[in-house]
Order: structure tokens, then sequence, then C-alpha cells
């Protein structure tokens, strides 16, 4: 039998783990505090897109993000206390972080959900500086901007209004109304629930039933799917803004699987030469 058992002191890089992490995650409350303001465009009088009543989110940004942090967490909990169960304790790697052994239980959970974290914050900040950079109109723009200039005193419908000012003093609101492409909705929730899946496949033991892990991987993605289409159905999003949402979170969710893919081999290699399936460490991390 080969030996996976190896040491490895990752003191250094969960430094820069954690710096690059913040660095990712500064610009996100920056967007939401006001430090930036969308650009500002303008709209055809006959455009009947953004002429939609406003309406409340079916699925709220609080359930959003909270929902989407903790299916992803949770994925990755269940996956390490799948795996401990399997896994010989003399057949795990030795960790060291400043010269103190860390049980690699702890080494396998941050590296899963350090890596989980750095990608939704990629993927938010990428949305909000699309969305920002461009400032497409909602379909609820009309209703909620309230712009002063009346259209129905011009002869050509078709005019370009550049001029104008909207009326309602919410201007979080206002900012929000031009804020639609990319939706952030989409590109959030089909990134944590794509990880998710992605993840269950790669590390989920499940020798008892081979349905299961398959059933729990479509709920998920029905999940994202629901969030991404009640978009529309809230008239907050084009079809388009859907699509491109659904594109950068489903980019940036399998980018985060092929950063450490040369770790894949020797794992791999690892289970051909032992005969089994089941890997000594999570299938990601073969050295953390």
């Amino acid at each position: 039998m080969i030996s996976s058992i190896a040491e490895e002191n990752f003191s250094t890089r969960i430094i820069i783990d954690v710096v690059l992490l913040i660095i990712a995650a500064i610009p996100i409350p920056l967007f939401y505090t006001g430090v930036f303001t969308p650009y500002r465009r303008g709209f055809f009088c006959d455009d009947e897109t953004i002429q939609y009543p406003y309406r409340d989110s079916t699925v709220t940004d609080f359930a959003l993000y909270v929902g989407g942090l903790t299916i992803g967490i949770l994925a990755i909990f269940i996956c390490e206390f799948v795996r401990k169960l399997f896994v010989k304790k003399e057949d795990e790697n030795v960790f060291y972080f400043f010269d103190r052994e860390m049980p690699p239980s702890v080494v396998y959970l941050y590296s899963s959900i350090s890596l989980f974290l750095f990608g939704a914050c990629i993927v938010e900040t990428g949305t909000d500086f699309i969305k920002y950079t461009l400032g497409r109109l909602r379909p609820n723009f009309i209703d909620v901007c309230k712009p002063d200039f009346d259209c129905s005193l011009l002869l050509n419908p078709h005019t370009f209004v550049q001029n104008y000012t909207c009326t309602n003093p919410d201007t979080y609101s206002v900012d929000d109304s031009r804020l639609s492409f990319p939706s952030g909705h989409s590109s959030f929730a089909i990134y944590a629930i794509l990880f998710s899946v992605i993840y269950l496949q790669r590390c989920l033991i499940c020798p008892h039933s081979k349905f299961l892990r398959p059933a729990v991987q479509f709920i998920l993605m029905l999940i994202g799917a629901y969030t991404a289409v009640s978009r529309i159905g809230d008239n907050k999003h084009h079809w388009s803004d859907i699509v491109g949402g659904l594109t950068l979170g489903t980019i940036t969710a399998v980018s985060m699987f092929c950063i450490p893919q040369k770790n894949l081999a020797r794992v791999d290699e690892v289970k051909k030469k032992e005969g089994t399936k089941i890997s000594t460490n999570l299938e990601l991390y073969g050295s953390v």
C-alpha cells in the first residue's frame, strides 16, 4: 500500500490566503454604502421593457446571502464528517501552523471554506462592478424613478431622454433601479449552488445509496433555478440579466475547482494504486 502521509507547514499560505480574501471582500461594502454610484443612463419614452410595476422580491437579499453561504458551508462540513468515518487516523497527512500540529479536519475545513468564501467575494465584486459600470435600467425603473419628464407631450414617442430628474426621494431605490445587468441574485445563487453540487460530487462518499447524492444535487439546482427565475416575475431583471448572472456565477464556481487541479492527480493516483474509491483527503486538496 502506498502511503499518502505528508508533512507540511502552511503558516505562510494561510496568511497570504487571508490577506487575499480580505482584499477580495473590501469592494463589496463600498458598493452598498454610497461610495460608488451607478452610471446614469437615459431611456426611450416608448421603451415598454422598463415600465413594469414595482414588486417586492420573492427571494430577499438576506435569504439569498444567508441561504447561499449556509448551503455551501454545510456541504463542506457534511463531506468532512463523512470523510472522517472512512479514513483511518494513521493515513492522515500532518500539518503544522507555526510549528504547532493542526488536526487534519481543521485544515481541510479551512481550505474548503476559504476557497468557497473567496469565490463568493469574487462573484459578488465582479457582479457589482459590472452593474455600476453599465447602469442598465431595471424593468421597474419608470415606476421607481418617477422621472419628471412627461413623454406624453412628445410627438415622436421614440425620443431618447437624457436630461431628467427622478422625483422619488428614496435615492437608494433609484440607484438600485439602475443596476439590472447582471442579476446579482442569479450570479450568487448559481455560484453557491454549483459550488456545492460539484463539491458533493467530488468529495461526498455515499456507499449505501447511489441516488442520495444526485437527489440532493437536483434539489439544490432547483433552488438556484427558482431564485434566478423569480427575479423576472418580480420585475427586477430582464431575461438577459438572468443569463448574464448565471454565466458569471457558473464560470466563477467552476474556476474555484480548476485552480487546485494539479492536486487531484496525486489523490487519483493514490486511489488507483490502493484500489479504493475513498480518498485519504478531500479530493480538492491533495496537499493543502
